[in-house]
Parts: structure tokens; C-alpha cells; sequence
């Protein structure tokens, strides 16, 4: 038994009176099996409640799933670094993730915030949780009034998809996008890649095969529960806000005495006074949403308008349809755009249009009597200051397709005589508005796009292929009008048989480098040359790619004159290159192209001196340092070496660590202070360099210290004192010299044995002494 219709809000999971549609399976699927999904649909039609849904199925898969709202209060009223923060932390408690959120912050403070959300994602999220992830971004529309870009973040997620091919740990990171927006809304920068990724899940209403769930709750409350869901889908269209909200009306109903009808309690309850009693508001957020942009109201309103007069009207995608279904207001079917059900058909009715047109324009009276004649009543047109102050009041709006016609019809009847005026001239034919626009662009831009050369082409010559290009033009070109009204120039041109290329030629038309040695650097700079009207720009490419060339990725001519080329063969293998540089010209097929060639030789180096020699260092106790210089020289002053240096011993310090030059000087730094006496120290300098590793022996020996050798001096004297001793006890002794050694067989008598081994042990302890002080 159904107690309670939900229509506020999410369902929650156990709802009974969930509806499983098409979109369901299909969402399902589509991220079980890792693709990127968005659901992108105008606001109460299910989209939660589909997230809901589809979580706990996965959830039952052993899918880990995380969803973040974006219209939280607590994520969108922040600074960007709050921002980010927020969600990072939101996804930790989700998933229940073991970090220290603040501690890992800190530590990433250095990097961008884009950065550490993508280090999240790849050394923590991915790291931690070994399942299929699933990361659903509900109420996407909510970053559109933030007061900070975020086309960073879905650059993100589009590269989370991209990176797939790279690190296959990506592969396991699905990411579901819910929200009113169109993917072009998603990345506004028109210069960056447009968000192109993914599945798009379509919600349509339901259908009557698929409403058991709300049919269940009326079975035990009228006879015919499926005539009256029935009766309710005819009215709501299977919108799930307005289905769930009548089908607890006719709860409501069936506890009177005298229940009224599906259609009496829609008229009574919800079409009546409307604006007061539609609570939860449903009916106001499609009309603010129309009318929210007065830049674009009057369009939207236009284009509606002509969809309640013909019933339905093609779809083509352009940017006010998309706007217009996203409002909910209507669908698309058959590749026709309709209103979406009966009920909105008779709130938004054309009695509403008209009175919203009239609150927005100046001239409402006036077009309404033009339209009723069948837009053949010229007295109805605007003239004088009427006309001025409705064309000033147009600038920078984007109005329907009726307005337009009534301003130029307005202006056809005022410049039916008049030529079209700039500041410094007036242009009564094709060619001579050619000259205006090519001399005077800033008054050309601001003509094109406030419509006024449109109406002119118009009102005054006729040319409504040229206005209709005009028109199409101000839509695409809106961001970059110098482009736009570069394009409408050559449009003007071919119109009138004159050559709209501009005549275009390269100086240098070819780069010859020759031969050069690696680390050779040069800056070139191309000139364009124009020697015909107007400006052109594009894309430059290599072709094919060579190593050490640094080219702009684009040119534009009205702004950069030049394009600058830097070789530079630092990093280039010796070897002869070739190439072309292409400059493609959009809007135009014709390429420029400049071959390009170089020979690059190998450098030889010249290091002075090729071995190390200090000689004897003498050693000291105390700090001491020694300075010794390394040169190294390219053979040729146009190549460059760049690399590390690098060494063994700890107490000899070479720098510069790190160089890059043709020539270099480096300093050797000895220690003294942890050397031994009278010993020998050979190292081995590393020079490591992009033309190779080279060697460069380094050796010297140490003396003795200043201790050691007075020790040996005193010690010296001594052994001499006592050689002199002995000898003078041996002659008062009456034994000469010279026959000592006859004595030698009576050692082992008296005290001459003494004296010897007394001898004897000196000279030992003398040569004992010297050998380690030897060097």
C-alpha cells in the first residue's frame, strides 16, 4: 500500500512508489561498465532520485560509490581553495578513506588546486579503495554562479577519462554528472577543449507501461486506477514533479464525498492562480528561468511564442532550444520541439507570451497592431525617436526572430533614402562598406554586431543572404568580434567578385640552418606579409616533428606581425634534419609552408688539465681550504654543453653541480682537516653531459703535521745523546772505537751487553718511526 505521493525532493531508496524508466538500465549499464555518464535535464524530473537508485544498485555490485551536491551551501558560498577542499573531504567520507585530511593538505599547498584534487584522486582515492569507483556530481548548473572559473575542474574529469590509455588505474574512476546545463556550459573558455566526453542518459517522462508503482497507490482508493492514471499522464506528460503531485492530489480527493476529476482538481489546484498556491515551486522556476537573462528573454520568449502559434517547430540544437529545454517548458519529440504537457500549455499560454513581451519592449503596442495586420501596416512601424530609442534599447539583447523582423522593417521605411554612416565616411553600395570596414574595424565591429549592418543590408539594398550571414556571423563570432567581422568582409567581397584572400607571403620563405654544432641556439622571426586587405589567422604545425624546434602553436596577423622560431639543438642527436612549417589559415584552404633544414655535428670538448695533480697538501688539524680551477671548452663558441658534475670523496666539493654552457670554469674545494698524515688520496671527477660522460683523475698525498715532526726532532736528539753516551762509556772504559766489535765475544759479560741492546733498540725504533712518516 502506498500512503504518500513524494514529490519534494529525492526519493529516498525504498520508495514505493518509484518509477523505473528507460533511463534507469541505461545509466546502469553505461557506469557499470566504466563509461562516463551525464544526466542533463531541466530541474524535478527525477534526476536525483535516478542517482539515488542507481547507487544502491551498484553499491549491491561492489561498486564503491560517493556523491557530491554542488548547490550545498556548504560547497558554493567559498573561496575556490574552500571549494576544493570541501569536496575532497566530502569524498574522504564517503568512501570512509584512512587520511589525515588536513595534514595531507598542508602538505600539498604548494601545488595549484586543480593539482592536488587530480593527487587526490591518483595517490590517495585511486591508492586506497582497490574496487570500481563511482563519483556522482549532482546539481553540475550550481558552478555556473560561482564567482570563480571552474573549467579547470572539468578539464579534470575530462582528463581523468583521457588518462585511461596511460595509467590503467584510471579505468577503475567513473564520474556521473547530474544537472540543468548543456555540456558547453561546463567549460566556458571557447579557447580550451569543450567538454566532450561521455555517455548523455536522456530522462523522458513516464510512460504508462512503466507507472505500476503509482498505479498501486489508487487501486484501493477508485474502481478504474489506470483510467485515472491514464487521465493523469494525458496532463503531466509522465513529468515526474507534476505526475507524483496529482497522484496525491486524487489521494486527497478520494477521502470527500463527492471526489472531482483528474481535470477539475488540475484547473482548481494547480492551473488557477498559479503563481500563489504552486508550492513546492515547480511552475515559477520554469518562468524565472526564461526570464532570469533580459539579454535573452525576449529570444527565448520569441521562440516559444512561435511553438504555442504552429504547435511544434524542428529542432536543431541551437543555444536558445537548448535553453528552453533545460527550463522544462518543452521536449523534444521526432525531432520536433514541443510543449512538454497540457498542463504547462495552458499556464504558459500565448496570453502569458504576449504579456511578457510587452513588460520587455519599448514598442509593444506598436508590434502587437504591425502583427495583427499581418505585418502590413506600415503605419504601425516605429519611426524618429522611436525608432532610435528601440534600436538603443536592443543593443546587446538577444531578441526573437518577430522583433528583428519588426526593427528592420521599421529601419527599411527610415533608410529607404539613406546611406549607411561611420565616423569618418558613408557606404551607399557593397564596395564602399568594404573600405569602411576594412579602415575602420573598431566601427565595423561595433555595427555587425549590434545588428546594424544587418538591418541596413536589409532595409536599404535588399541583400537578405547577406543579412542572414550577418546574422549567423554575430551568433558564432560573439566572443571574438574582429574575427567575425573579418569573415563578413570576405563574405561582403565575394558578393561583389573581388578576392577575399588576403595576399599573403612569408619572409624568410625557407630556414637553412646548415651545419651546427648541438647546442646550437638561434631565434628566428618569420614576417608576415600583407599586401592585400584584411587580416587572416590559424593554426601552425611541424611536419613532421624534428627535435630542437620551438614553434607558436597559433598565429593572428592583426596582432603578431612575426612568428618566432627558436632552435635550439642542446638536446638534438647529430643527424641531419628536415621539415616543413605549415601555417593552415582558418576560414581558408590555402597553407603557407616553409621548409625547414639543419645538420647537426657532434662537439668535442677540451678540459684543461686532463688530470688533477695537487702535489703534497700539507695537512693541518684545523679547517683549511684549497682552491683548484677546472676548465672546459667547446670546440666551437656556437655549441653548448649542459649536464652534472659530480665526485667520490666527501671533502672535495666541485661547483657548479649543474652547468650548461660553451665554456665553463669549475671549482675543486679540498677539506684539509679530515686527511690523514703522509698518505695518498686519488678521486675520480664525473663530468656527465649531453655529449657524453668524461672523466678527470684527481690525486695528491699529504705530509706530516707539524706534531709529528718536531716529536721526531727531540726524539732525534735523543737517540744521538745516547749513541753519544754509549761510545763515551765504552772508551772510558778503555775500549777504542774502532775495536769494539772485538769485544762483541764477551757480550754476555759485564755492561757492554747492556749498551748494545740499548743501541740496538734505538735504531729500530728510528726506522720504525721514519717508515710511517715516509711519503
Amino acid at each position: 500500500m502506498v500512503d504518500q505521493y513524494i514529490f519534494s525532493g529525492s526519493l529516498p531508496e525504498n520508495a514505493s512508489t518509484y518509477v523505473t524508466r528507460e533511463a534507469d538500465a541505461q545509466l546502469y549499464n553505461e557506469l557499470k561498465a566504466g563509461k562516463f555518464c551525464y544526466v542533463l535535464n531541466s530541474r524535478q524530473s527525477g534526476k536525483s532520485s535516478l542517482r539515488v537508485r542507481t547507487m544502491q544498485r551498484l553499491r549491491e555490485d561492489g561498486v564503491k560509490c560517493a556523491a557530491i551536491d554542488l548547490s550545498a551551501s556548504g560547497i558554493q558560498n567559498v573561496l575556490p581553495e574552500q571549494w576544493y577542499a570541501d569536496l575532497i573531504d566530502t569524498l574522504i567520507d564517503s568512501l570512509g578513506l584512512n587520511v589525515d585530511f588536513e595534514d595531507w593538505w598542508s602538505a600539498n599547498q604548494l601545488n595549484s588546486l586543480v593539482t592536488r584534487f587530480r593527487k587526490f584522486l591518483e595517490e590517495i582515492l585511486l591508492a586506497e579503495v582497490q574496487d570500481n569507483i563511482v563519483i556522482f556530481i549532482d546539481e553540475i548548473d550550481s558552478v555556473l554562479s560561482l564567482k570563480f572559473p571552474t573549467d579547470d575542474f572539468f578539464a579534470l574529469i575530462r582528463a581523468c577519462y583521457n588518462n585511461r590509455v596511460d595509467n590503467y588505474q584510471y579505468n577503475r574512476l567513473t564520474f556521473c554528472l547530474l544537472g540543468v546545463a548543456s555540456p558547453s556550459n561546463l567549460i566556458e573558455d571557447k579557447q580550451r577543449t569543450p567538454f566532450n566526453i561521455g555517455k548523455a542518459i536522456s530522462l523522458k517522462g513516464f510512460q504508462l507501461h512503466e507507472v505500476a508503482p503509482l498505479e498501486k497507490g489508487l487501486q484501493e482508493r477508485y474502481n478504474n486506477p489506470k483510467t485515472v492514471i491514464k487521465e493523469i499522464l494525458y496532463w503531466t506528460g509522465g513529468q515526474p514533479f507534476l505526475t507524483q503531485k496529482l497522484c496525491q492530489f486524487l489521494i486527497e480527493e478520494s477521502e470527500k464525498e463527492t471526489p472531482r476529476s483528474v481535470e477539475e482538481i488540475v484547473k482548481v489546484r494547480i492551473i488557477e492562480n498559479w503563481e500563489s498556491q504552486d508550492e513546492p515551486e515547480h511552475l515559477r522556476t520554469i518562468r524565472d528561468r526564461i526570464l532570469r537573462n533580459e539579454q535573452r528573454a525576449g529570444r527565448l520568449l520569441g521562440l516559444y511564442q512561435q511553438i504555442v502559434k504552429q504547435g511544434k517547430v524542428a529542432a536543431d540544437d541551437n543555444l536558445e532550444q537548448i535553453e528552453l529545454r533545460l527550463s522544462g517548458l518543452v521536449a523534444e519529440k521526432s525531432s520536433k520541439l514541443t510543449i512538454y504537457n497540457q498542463i504547462y500549455k495552458f499556464v504558459f499560454n500565448l496570453t502569458w507570451v504576449d504579456k511578457e513581451l510587452s513588460n520587455l519592449r519599448p514598442y509593444a503596442q506598436a508590434i502587437k497592431a504591425w502583427l495583427y495586420s499581418d505585418c502590413k501596416d506600415e503605419s504601425r512601424l516605429l519611426r524618429g525617436q522611436a525608432l532610435q530609442d528601440a534600436l538603443i534599447w536592443a543593443i546587446g539583447k538577444s531578441l526573437s526572430n518577430i522583433d528583428y523582423q519588426f526593427l528592420n522593417a521599421s529601419q527599411a521605411i527610415a533608410w529607404k533614402s539613406l546611406s549607411f554612416k561611420f565616423t569618418h565616411g558613408e557606404a551607399s553600395n557593397i564596395s564602399e562598406l568594404i573600405t569602411l570596414c576594412d579602415n575602420y574595424p573598431e566601427e565595423g565591429k561595433y555595427n555587425l554586431f549590434n545588428g546594424y549592418l544587418e538591418q541596413w543590408l536589409v532595409a536599404h539594398l535588399g541583400k537578405t543572404d547577406l543579412a542572414n550571414i550577418s546574422h549567423d556571423i554575430q551568433n558564432k563570432y560573439h566572443k571574438d568580434e574582429r574575427k567575425g567581422l573579418e569573415i563578413f568582409v570576405r563574405h561582403l567581397c565575394i558578393s561583389e567578385g573581388i578576392d577575399p584572400i588576403s595576399k599573403i607571403s612569408l619572409d624568410p620563405d625557407r630556414l637553412e640552418f646548415g651545419e651546427i654544432p648541438v647546442g646550437f641556439r638561434e631565434n628566428v622571426e618569420v614576417i608576415i606579409i600583407n599586401e592585400g586587405r584584411g587580416f587572416i589567422w590559424g593554426d601552425i604545425i611541424l611536419d613532421p616533428i624534428i627535435p630542437g624546434l620551438s614553434i607558436p602553436q597559433q598565429f593572428n596577423y592583426l596582432n603578431y606581425r612575426k612568428i618566432n622560431i627558436i632552435l635550439d639543438t642542446i638536446d638534438v642527436e647529430p643527424g641531419t634534419y628536415n621539415s616543413n612549417l605549415i601555417l593552415t589559415l582558418e576560414e581558408l584552404s590555402i597553407p603557407l609552408i616553409i621548409p625547414i633544414s639543419y645538420d647537426v655535428r657532434n662537439l668535442t670538448l677540451y678540459i684543461q688539465p686532463e688530470e688533477v695533480d695537487l702535489g703534497i697538501i700539507k695537512h693541518m688539524s684545523s679547517k683549511r681550504y684549497i682552491n683548484f680551477f677546472l676548465k672546459v671548452n667547446c670546440d666551437s663558441p656556437n655549441g653548448r654543453i649542459k649536464g652534472t658534475i659530480m665526485n667520490k670523496l666527501y671533502y672535495i666539493k666541485v661547483d657548479p653541480k649543474k652547468f650548461e654552457g660553451s665554456s665553463l670554469t669549475f671549482s675543486l674545494t679540498l677539506d684539509t682537516s679530515h686527511l690523514s698524515d703522509s698518505s695518498l688520496y686519488m678521486d675520480e671527477i664525473s663530468l656527465i653531459t649531453n655529449i657524453g660522460k668524461y672523466q678527470i683523475p684527481v690525486k695528491f698525498k699529504t705530509g706530516k703535521s707539524l706534531d709529528n715532526i718536531i716529536g721526531m726532532i727531540v726524539f732525534a736528539i735523543v737517540v744521538i745523546a745516547t749513541l753519544i753516551l754509549s761510545f763515551v762509556l765504552l772508551s772510558l772504559s778503555g775500549v777504542a772505537i774502532f775495536i769494539v766489535f772485538d769485544y762483541l765475544q764477551g757480550l754476555f759479560q759485564g755492561n757492554f751487553f747492556i749498551l748494545f741492546i740499548l743501541i740496538i733498540l734505538n735504531i729500530l725504533m728510528v726506522y720504525i718511526f721514519g717508515r710511517d712518516n715516509i711519503y
